[in-house]
């Protein structure tokens, strides 16, 4: 970009100097539609790069590789707002102290592993109830739900 407007900058001050040093004869209109055409070349020159990245993306199938960090970024806040879910859910229902954990994959899909859910701290002895509530929010199948309390 630095470049782009250093070129804006020169050719300007060449159109100046041009100006000064030619006198109005019919060369000067003719240096001055050259001059003209300078000026929009460059002022137009950083046009193609734009659209030169969106023809290699096309080009290249549509392809974008996503950055693996950002992935994982999202899917663990993906698996912690689900595991906040599923415990507002619980405490709803009147399973207070119910812990929900959440494993999920991080990769590029987002996949649940496991859930593992903690009813060791409260005093709770239904636990059909407390999976079929935590397989309704996070819909995943109940072999990768895993339970630890009161039986």
């Amino acid at each position: 970009m630095s470049a782009w407007l250093l070129g804006v900058a020169g050719i300007v001050i060449i159109g100046a100097l041009i100006e000064v040093l030619l006198t109005d004869s019919s060369i000067h209109k003719f240096v001055r539609s050259i001059y003209a055409f300078f000026v929009l070349f460059v002022i137009v020159q950083p046009i193609p790069a734009f659209f030169r990245d969106t023809t290699n993306a096309i080009q290249a199938g549509g392809v974008i590789e996503l950055d693996t960090r950002l992935m994982e970024t999202i899917n663990l806040q993906s698996a912690t707002a689900l595991q906040k879910n599923a415990q507002l859910a619980l405490e709803t229902a009147g399973f207070e102290g119910v812990i929900v954990t959440i494993d999920a994959a991080a990769n590029e899909t987002f996949k649940i592993k496991a859930i593992y859910i903690n009813a060791l701290g409260a005093s709770i002895n239904n636990k059909q109830d407390i999976i079929k509530i935590v397989r309704a929010v996070t819909n995943v199948p109940e072999e990768v739900i895993y339970y630890v309390g009161y039986f």
